[in-house]
């Protein structure tokens, strides 16, 4: 559904000007959105998982950590598919508060399509550079949200998402190298074609959401402060966006339909991009990926 079909229909939670601030940008950032309730149910599952980390060595198929992680000192960077491995995050995502900005911003037909919670780790947790959404899994039009929550206060020490405002409106950038190696970010020598200049970071308090479509440009610095900075992000996915590749086949709940009806038919937007790589045989992470680790 287009823009100016969603914004004649009645917003659920969002202001208009909401609505058409991030039509117009490709972002937008609500504070205070997530109940104190939900923090609070949320946090303590998360912390539940970064004691079961303690355990481990090196990364498996639920936990992205960093090369110093220790059983005395856990680094997380990432609790992959949280939905799947928590009946709070699949609450939490499925049927809660998400669910009506998705509809604000995406229609009244709306699936979820992936989960993850990402850590950036105190003093040092990695950068996530430059790159789009869309090149990892393609869908046939970009009606796609990824709605990040904060777990607790994050400012502008701790590595707050950064986006490049009105990118979606733009070009697809390969993620791929010059040699064809699939990087998970935009090559080097076409960041000069990016308004890195004029990034918004969006720092917020504890429960503040922040929203970016899957064409915009986003990114984030290493966290230097020494508190850690837990970003739970969901996508959602218009319903009358099909998905192209495998990325999350996987995981039961993909492409789950949370509020509407099933599509009767699909939409299709001609804007080239190149496939990614066939991720069948498994995915590992965006930081992985991006520090060529895998």
């Amino acid at each position: 559904m287009r823009s100016e079909h969603i914004l004649v229909r009645p917003a659920k939670v969002l202001s208009q000007s909401q609505r058409e601030f991030y039509f117009d940008n490709g972002y937008l950032a609500v504070e205070r959105f997530v109940s104190d309730d939900w923090l609070t149910r949320l946090n303590a599952v998360t912390e539940q998982y970064v004691e079961q980390s303690r355990q481990l060595s090196q990364s498996d198929d639920v936990f992205d950590l960093e090369p110093d992680h220790t059983a005395e000192q856990p680094r997380l960077r990432r609790l992959t598919a949280p939905v799947e491995q928590h009946e709070v995050y699949r609450e939490f995502t499925l049927n809660g508060p998400l669910v009506d900005i998705a509809e604000d911003l995406l229609g009244p037909d709306v699936k979820y399509h992936h989960s993850k919670l990402n850590f950036k780790w105190a003093e040092g947790g990695e950068e996530v550079k430059w790159h789009q959404d869309v090149p990892f899994w393609p869908h046939s039009n970009p009606g796609q949200i990824t709605i990040g929550v904060y777990l607790s206060d994050v400012d502008e020490t701790m590595g707050p998402p950064g986006v490049i405002p009105g990118s979606h409106k733009g070009r697809f950038f390969s993620h791929y190298d010059q040699a064809g190696n699939w990087t998970g970010a935009i090559r080097p020598e076409e960041l000069g074609e990016v308004d890195t200049d004029h990034a918004v970071f969006l720092p917020g308090p504890a429960d503040s959401v922040t929203i970016h479509n899957s064409w915009t440009i986003h990114g984030s610095v290493p966290n230097h402060s020494p508190r850690c900075r837990n970003l739970l992000l969901q996508t959602y996915s218009a319903a009358d966006a099909i998905v192209l590749t495998n990325l999350v086949a996987r995981w039961p709940h993909s492409d789950h339909l949370v509020r509407g009806q099933p599509p009767r038919q699909m939409e299709l937007e001609r804007r080239p991009f190149e496939m990614p790589p066939d991720w069948s045989g498994g995915y590992t992470s965006i930081f992985a990926l991006q520090q060529g680790e895998s």
